[in-house]
């Protein structure tokens, strides 16, 4: 909080006048340049700011001044990281960023958006920049600027705002295809049999089928809005001459942490959970709502809570992103709204042949036989030197192989992202975000919705970064809406599959198109034939009263690990994408609700409880086949092989230690952050969460040894690349329930030599807990447990750790801010519970095989839960970090220590709430 506010204090009468058209100034009131109207703003004690102004158009505009007030830094980073010039800011380090991300092209997207959007809109934005440039205006820029030598503030613009929301969108729904396409390439050429190879990499490997078959429309009792088809099939044809540009490709991406983190979102496993329960099973009449999405971590963090209100009409509180105007997750009066991305495949690769020609780029791409111009489109980039001697020193970098003069374009399919002109060949991405959108107009909308209705009303300009939408009204309704603009193939339409699956490199010469839409509606934007929403999975007041989405199959598609072989209704092949999450956190967020309803009725404190559930639903499923494997082996005329695993001390007393574990994940060290802790104040554990904390930390590196042992052991014997984490998961309980036996007719397990296919498999499983016991006494544990071949020692809290990291060192936690210190000595990160696909997302790699590999960097980027209904909406939240981006605010991290131990602070909407919790008032006023 800036001091200079806590002094400027008004009587509430005052705060509630400043919206009145007689409203005059006050002495201790700010005079702001390009206000049109008095503005007032009380922080809160959590450091909510409360906006309350005469227009939408000056709510706006206080939003953008806050959010530079509080999030400047953090802005003008997504901007330019959006628009391919974080090195003007940040230095050299983010130059390849900066190419890849002006190849692909987000600001040029942007700028087509701002093209199709509404006046009301382009108003928003307009006043929202404003209000960002007056504060820059009126005061130094933060210290992170000095850090860099920069004095100068680029002016923000409504093409920066859309461009956040394009960089947002990017990476909730962006798909390379080339990493799948590279790895099938790779099993095709090593096995030289087609047949064994689409067996094996479709039906063992990378595995369309959940591990949890948890699915949202089934599981709520809704009508699907497919139709059984013939069965799909998996065809092979990309060329194998690919390979090369491929491998160069996924070289190039890896390169640029946030390209590797699109390229692998599955394996970083970024999503979100969402629920609804029915008002008719809860305990006070209303409908539940509950929302966590789950994006990186760090600080300051990714969202920023504010409330605002307008005589006008506009009254909506919640989640922002700074940058960014309107609510993007929260409340209004009437209707409450949290979303989880959906995993929709609305990015297609194509394999271009290309030809010289005399065209501005000197090249052309051929499409069904004819030569189509590529389009140059010149590019220059420029970096901050960070020379001592100088400031705002931006060098401009000369073109070289590395950074290109132009882009290419080839303009029916999108930008070249590798070319090989000597071979004729590139690869070019299409994606639906490219074309102009209007996602934003949806949030305008949802900002003043009042009912499902206006709901589902605004989601029809909600175009990419594909959503499900949990949404629930004071009138006592609930429903789930998914939405974005999904492209009809024109070979899917025909009802079949020309040459390579859309998750795939696509052949770019014809016959894999994108329909163009003949006559675009008023929502329409991108220009494209798109699923129509009525054809989307969707429930409104669903008959089992309850839904969950955690980023899970939405529909039932892959459950046969076929997501082709559905039809649409009225024709054409019905496809949402290759698979979904792997299902975990869904299946036991349905667990927990069942239970729920079962015990009913259902209060907000169970939504909250199941928000901060650690249970890992891998261990249910595979605790009971090891036990039930080491079992076997102690009974007469068990194999030698397994008998002597069982008879292993060591062994024995994991299995037991297994059998007697709830499968939750507490850290069991004081130092440790648990949900049963409060408002972040840390309590010595119990004897019951030590020896969970210790089942635990056995069971999460058993699982690594597992899928060593069960999975990648074979792969390498045929020199196959493994598959990515949720990928390994599902192959691995697919294989145990097999007996190692694949659908290829592959044995994974045939390397124990043991005759039967049952005890090869109960042999990889205790040799794996073995070997896990062994790596937890040996040095790949020593920083945490000392070498100790005591299980006592063995405590999840020592390994299972986040940073939560800032863009300069200081900034960072463990360090930034007192009273966030390491849990564990010379090891980095705080402890806290949870793992591997729980509800209250902590994910690590299912590898992980050391101290330093269970650390995790994404998860609930807010946990809320409302429940709309007569009166209102009552809801609690919380975010990760704080309020403020300024190192030494005192709002830095105010909300971390709740957010560790899953408390929640209450959203303050009436005047009574906010007088009641205000720290400090202001009165803004237009600049005479």
């Amino acid at each position: 909080m800036r001091p200079w506010l806590r002094r400027a204090v008004l009587p509430l009468s005052a705060w509630l006048a400043c919206v009145s058209p007689l409203a005059s100034a006050d002495d201790g009131s700010v005079a702001v340049a390009g206000l049109r109207g008095p503005v007032s703003v009380v922080r809160d004690v959590d450091g909510v700011a409360h906006v309350r102004a005469q227009t939408e158009r000056d709510a706006l505009f206080m939003q953008g001044w806050l959010h530079a007030e509080d999030r400047l830094f953090q802005a003008d980073t997504l901007r330019r990281t959006a628009s391919g010039t974080l090195a003007e800011l940040v230095g050299a380090s983010a130059l390849a960023q900066d190419v890849q991300l002006r190849t692909i092209g987000l600001r040029r997207a942007a700028e087509k958006s701002l093209t199709a959007a509404s006046p009301e809109l382009r108003a928003g934005l307009e006043a929202y920049a404003a209000g960002v440039n007056a504060w820059v205006a009126a005061h130094p820029l933060p210290a992170d600027y000095t850090r860099l030598r920069l004095t100068k503030f680029s002016p923000w613009t409504p093409v920066d705002s859309l461009a956040i929301g394009k960089l947002v969108s990017f990476q909730l729904s962006f798909d390379f295809d080339t990493d799948l396409t590279s790895a099938w390439l790779a099993y095709r050429a090593a096995l030289g049999d087609e047949r064994l190879a689409q067996a094996l990499f479709f039906g063992d490997v990378y595995r369309a089928a959940p591990f949890d078959p948890a699915s949202t429309l089934p599981d709520a009792g809704g009508p699907l809005p497919w139709s059984a088809a013939a069965a799909g099939s998996q065809p092979s044809a990309v060329p194998a001459t690919l390979a090369p540009l491929l491998r160069r490709q996924l070289e190039r991406t890896k390169r640029v942490p946030l390209l590797e983190r699109v390229l692998s979102r599955r394996q970083h496993q970024i999503g979100s959970n969402e629920w609804a329960v029915s008002a008719r099973l809860t305990a006070d009449g209303r409908p539940l709502v509950a929302n966590d999405p789950h994006l990186s971590l760090g600080m300051p963090s990714n969202l920023y809570d504010q409330h605002l209100v307008s005589a006008d009409g506009l009254d909506a509180i919640g989640s922002s992103f700074p940058g960014v105007p309107w609510i993007v997750l929260g409340q209004n009066r009437r209707v409450a709204w949290g979303s989880t991305t959906s995993a929709y495949d609305v990015t297609d690769a194509y394999a271009e042949r290309i030809v010289a020609a005399g065209t501005a780029s000197g090249l052309a791409s051929v499409y069904q036989g004819q030569n189509e111009a590529i389009v140059p489109i010149p590019v220059s980039f420029r970096v901050n030197a960070l020379d001592p001697s100088r400031t705002d020193a931006l060098d401009t970098v000369p073109p070289s192989v590395q950074v290109p003069p132009v882009v290419l374009l080839v303009p029916r399919h999108g930008p070249v992202v590798q070319l090989d002109a000597a071979a004729g060949s590139a690869i070019t991405i299409q994606w639906i975000g490219a074309s102009a959108t209007r996602e934003l107009d949806a949030y305008r909308l949802l900002n003043r919705a009042a009912s499902l209705e206006d709901v589902r009303a605004a989601l029809q300009y909600f175009d990419v970064g594909s959503q499900n939408f949990v949404v629930g009204d004071v009138d006592g309704r609930m429903a789930w809406y998914t939405s974005g603009e999904i492209p009809l193939r024109e070979d899917l339409q025909a009802g079949g599959v020309a040459g390579a699956p859309p998750f795939l490199v696509r052949n770019g010469q014809g016959g894999n198109e994108w329909l163009k839409k003949a006559s675009p509606g008023p929502t329409d934007a991108s220009g494209y034939e798109t699923l129509p929403f009525a054809e989307m999975p969707q429930a409104v007041d669903p008959p089992e009263g309850f839904f969950v989405n955690a980023n899970n199959d939405p529909a039932g598609l892959t459950l046969d690990n076929d997501p082709l072989n559905q039809r649409r209704p009225g024709g054409g092949l019905y496809y949402l994408g290759p698979g979904f999450d792997f299902g975990l956190r869904a299946g036991r967020i349905t667990q927990r609700l069942q239970a729920a309803i079962a015990a009913g009725p259902v209060t907000r404190r169970e939504m909250a409880s199941i928000q901060a559930d650690t249970v890992l639903v891998d261990a249910q499923v595979f605790v009971p086949w090891l036990l039930r494997a080491y079992d076997g082996a102690r009974a007469a005329g068990a194999p030698a092989a397994l008998q002597a695993l069982a008879a292993d001390t060591r062994v024995a007393e994991a299995a037991e230690r297994l059998r007697r574990w709830g499968f939750d994940t507490p850290t069991g060290i004081e130092t440790g952050y648990d949900a049963s802790d409060f408002n972040g104040q840390r309590r010595a554990p119990t004897p019951r969460e030590i020896d969970a904390s210790v089942a635990a930390t056995i069971h999460a590196v058993w699982r690594g040894q597992a899928i060593a042992l069960g999975l990648d052991r074979t792969l390498a014997q045929y020199g196959l690349p493994q598959p990515g984490s949720q990928e390994a998961m599902k192959s691995l309980r697919h294989l145990v329930e097999r007996d190692g036996i694949g659908l290829s007719g592959v044995d994974f397990f045939a390397w124990t030599g043991l005759p039967e296919a049952a005890q090869r498999r109960d042999y990889v499983l205790l040799k794996a807990l073995q070997d896990a016991l062994e790596r937890l006494s040996g040095p790949a544990f020593e920083r945490a447990f000392g070498r100790s071949t005591a299980p006592g020692d063995w405590r999840w809290g020592k390994l299972h750790r986040i940073v939560l990291a800032g863009v300069f060192g200081d900034e960072s936690i463990p360090g930034a801010t007192p009273g966030f210190e390491p849990s564990v000595a010379g090891l980095p990160g705080l402890a806290v519970d949870g793992g591997l696909g729980t509800v209250d997302v902590a994910n690590h790699s299912p590898r992980a095989a050391d101290d330093g590999a269970f650390m995790f960097s994404s998860g609930p980027n807010r946990r809320y839960v409302g429940a709309p209904g007569p009166g209102g909406i009552p809801a609690r939240s919380i975010l990760p970090g704080g309020q403020s981006g300024v190192l030494g605010s005192e709002d830095y991290a105010n909300f971390l220590g709740r957010w560790l131990s899953n408390e929640t602070y209450p959203f303050r909407v009436t005047a009574a709430e906010i007088q009641r919790a205000a720290v400090s008032r202001t009165l803004y006023r237009p600049a005479r």
